[in-house]
């Protein structure tokens, strides 16, 4: 078959159709490119803008950051350098705001009519203060040393106006409370003295009542007699509840672990029956200072007074 052959004319046209058609192409390529090219244009500004507003931000919030940590650092001079022992006190300083030891001094040892009782069994003086023994300074009661019956705390927080109480305990011992409760409510420990002082008179009742119940061999495993209770020399305190559970407690752990930092030791540590005369007290905490406190803590394992200073704890009868 003969193919056909196109006009001139038909050629023409032909010949305008690819050409309108290819400029049309051409033009939408053109659009789109300066569509494109537009669109990246505002792209850039807004991201211009942007990183603009985030750079002042931040330069803002630097220059607040700076301005917050020049006024914690004046004030902080400012909070140092007002009466230290004060603060410590009234409980706002905490312990790690300075490990110097001197903040939890042992207690004030009082004047008045002293006698020498020699030495212990390691060496250290024993010295007999208006009635009451000390042994390198530190006041002891327990079954072998009795406190006089008319025996209240020699340097009080607060004026002794009662049988029992927990404001009237040793001021030195209150300033060391005060830190050690504040550190431990910022790990949110809830720790409260549930006993503290008790007079010679009020020992009698407590005493009495657990011989009733028990007998006097098992009272005086963990009540002591009256004149013998470390609670009548207002340096000591029971903490929460006398309950063996109280050992097992988050606080009862951080109390074990940490009250040695605040210059009180666990008076009478596990295992030590024997030594002390009484049952393990995971609650019962006296204070010592610091650094006997350490000492005593051993890295864990706690010793008490009587092994420390050689002495014993067991009534004559």
């Amino acid at each position: 078959m003969t193919k056909r052959r196109l006009t001139r004319r038909q050629r023409q046209v032909r010949r305008n159709r690819i050409i309108l058609a290819c400029a049309a192409a051409a033009l939408l390529i053109i659009i789109i490119v300066i569509i494109s090219v537009s669109m990246k244009g505002c792209s850039k500004s807004k991201n211009a803008d942007k990183n603009g507003k985030s750079t002042t931000a931040k330069v803002e919030e630097s220059t607040q950051t700076k301005e917050n940590e020049s006024t914690s650092e004046e004030v902080s001079s400012t909070d140092t350098n007002t009466d230290t022992s004060s603060a410590i006190m009234s409980g706002e300083v905490s312990s790690h705001a300075s490990s110097n030891s001197s903040e939890f001094a042992p207690p004030v040892v009082p004047s008045g009519n002293t006698v020498s009782k020699g030495t212990t069994s390691k060496g250290f003086q024993i010295q007999e203060i208006n009635g009451a023994t000390y042994i390198d300074g530190v006041l002891i009661a327990n079954k072998t040393y009795a406190l006089p019956q008319d025996f209240i705390p020699t340097n009080p927080d607060q004026p002794v106006n009662a049988d029992r109480s927990s404001t009237c305990l040793d001021k030195t011992l209150m300033s060391a409370w005060n830190t050690m409760l504040k550190d431990a409510t910022a790990k949110g420990l809830n720790i409260y003295i549930a006993s503290g002082y008790r007079s010679y008179n009020y020992q009698v009742n407590v005493y009495n009542r657990y011989v009733k119940s028990d007998g006097a061999s098992v009272a005086d495993t963990y009540s002591s007699r009256p004149g013998n209770s470390e609670h009548q020399t207002g340096l000591c305190f029971d903490l929460n509840t006398i309950e063996d559970s109280f050992q097992y407690t988050n606080e009862g752990k951080w109390v074990n672990d940490n009250c040695y930092k605040y210059g009180f030791c666990i008076r009478f540590p596990k295992g030590k029956d024997s030594a002390t005369g009484y049952q393990y007290e995971s609650w019962h905490l006296r204070y010592v200072g610091v650094d006997l406190a350490t000492k005593l803590y051993n890295n864990g394992d706690w010793l008490s007074l009587e092994e420390y200073f050689g002495i014993t704890s067991e009534y004559p009868n």
